[in-house]
């Protein structure tokens, strides 16, 4: 990795104990287990550890040795996740006090389902399999006291190291540094993160990233400050984008040098003079200046038939894709399966077959369902289709007039019964509206 963190300071001292202590923790951990309507709960220095209390499946609870067995290899996995919150610490150089910021806490549901079944957020997670957000409205109090920090994070049991540490990443940002990034660097910065710590070679997945990018420029005209730092949104590859501009920065200017910039960042960007004279002072250098470098630093990059294939899904947003149609899907089990392979890197690949695979099932009209109840579960996802092209196409009022003209059928095609037409206007507008291409 470019620009590694300095070296000899408290928080990795910290880390080391962490390491140290685990087996300790453990024990500890499991004796401090406690069954409530919902969640399982362990605590540990920084963080409160919830497993879904789906995770006790009657056959654990038959014997005792069984169960003390389970909350051991729980308590194990809670330690693990404080061990990864402190090594994000170290690597951003930062020093997290829970007594004056309040508990971390995560919420591990056992399936991406069953969290988006819990929170009514549907479409939540399609690609990485975590966020954070505000905490339930039941826990307000303890917010508000600081007993917790007001960011909670959610993840499933499916979640990766990468997954994880790229949401942590987020509460230390968000919680520490008083600074207001744009959504790519914010992101982009929680990406490298969680690829730098992840234990995969950062040639394999950022450099995946990068020839993304790579083939992302050479298809349309952008320009950074216009597309990613006035564009207080989530774009196209925003957080590849991030992730390939911060290394970058890094390997320039060295790690200490960009946490300087990063936490000096201010909103909003309105003017490029102030972002200009921010960029002089790290880098010596303007934001014009510093893209020129970047994108010449990207055309040494080789490209690989693996990033083309990856950046053909992702254009098209299949993942998203997938989310949409997945209530008016004949085979959602096997569709599941697919999905999981093909969001999932291997070694810091593409899985090309499944993503083929998965395209190719979400093609064919052949396999939609045409009934009641397939039509009412897919109008419950309509409505988050419809935030999805608002958000996502916010500059081109004309092509939203579009899809809502073409959107409002579907109620009527619902309630007259017509459930095959309902399926293939729904599946065409998901198709044409959901891709990056437009």
């Amino acid at each position: 990795m470019s620009g590694a963190p300095p070296s000899g300071r408290p928080l990795l001292r910290r880390l080391l104990a962490a390491s140290l202590c685990l087996l300790v923790l453990i024990g500890l951990l499991a004796a401090a287990g406690a069954l409530d309507e919902q969640w399982l709960s362990f605590s540990t220095e920084d963080l409160v550890v919830h497993f879904w209390k789906d995770e006790l499946r009657p056959a654990r609870l038959d014997r005792r040795d069984g169960l003390n067995l389970y909350l051991t290899a729980l308590g194990r996995r809670a330690a693990e996740l404080e061990a990864a919150f402190q090594r994000v610490e170290a690597f951003l150089d930062l020093n997290y006090d829970p007594s004056a910021q309040g508990q971390v806490y995560l919420f591990i549901y056992p399936s991406l389902e069953s969290y988006q079944e819990a929170s009514g957020c549907l479409i939540c997670a399609a690609n990485v399999g975590g966020f954070i957000a505000a905490f339930y409205p039941e826990m307000e109090e303890l917010v508000r006291s600081r007993e917790v920090n007001p960011i909670a994070v959610y993840l499933t049991r499916e979640s990766s190291e990468y997954v994880i540490l790229h949401e942590l990443t987020h509460v230390l940002d968000f919680s520490l540094l008083p600074n207001y990034p744009p959504t790519f660097l914010l992101e982009g910065l929680a990406t490298y993160s969680g690829y730098s710590l992840d234990g995969v070679p950062d040639e394999w997945q950022l450099g995946l990233g990068e020839q993304q990018v790579k083939l992302f420029l050479q298809d349309f005209d952008i320009e950074l400050f216009r597309d990613y730092f006035v564009r207080d949104t989530y774009w196209k590859f925003t957080y590849e984008v991030g992730a390939s501009f911060i290394r970058f920065l890094a390997a320039r200017g060295g790690w200490e040098r960009f946490l300087r910039f990063y936490s000096s960042l201010g909103h909003p960007y309105d003017q490029r003079e102030e972002l200009d004279q921010l960029f002089r002072r790290e880098y010596g250098l303007g934001l014009a200046g510093l893209e020129e470098e970047w994108r010449a630093r990207l055309e040494e990059v080789v490209l690989t038939e693996n990033a083309r294939a990856a950046y053909e899904f992702k254009l098209d947003q299949i993942l998203i894709r997938y989310i949409f149609l997945r209530p008016l899907l004949a085979e959602r089990e096997w569709a599941k399966e697919l999905f999981e392979e093909a969001r999932t890197l291997v070694s810091g690949q593409f899985n090309e077959l499944a993503g083929a695979a998965l395209r190719a099932y979400l093609a064919d009209e052949r396999n939609l369902l045409a009934s009641p109840e397939a039509a009412a579960e897919a109008l419950v996802y309509g409505e988050y289709l419809h935030d999805y092209v608002r958000s996502y196409h916010s500059d081109r009022p004309g092509l939203i007039a579009q899809f809502e003209a073409e959107f409002a059928a579907l109620p009527g095609l619902y309630s007259s019964g017509r459930y095959a037409e309902f399926a293939r206007l729904y599946w065409e507008l998901v198709n044409i509206y959901t891709t990056w291409r437009i």
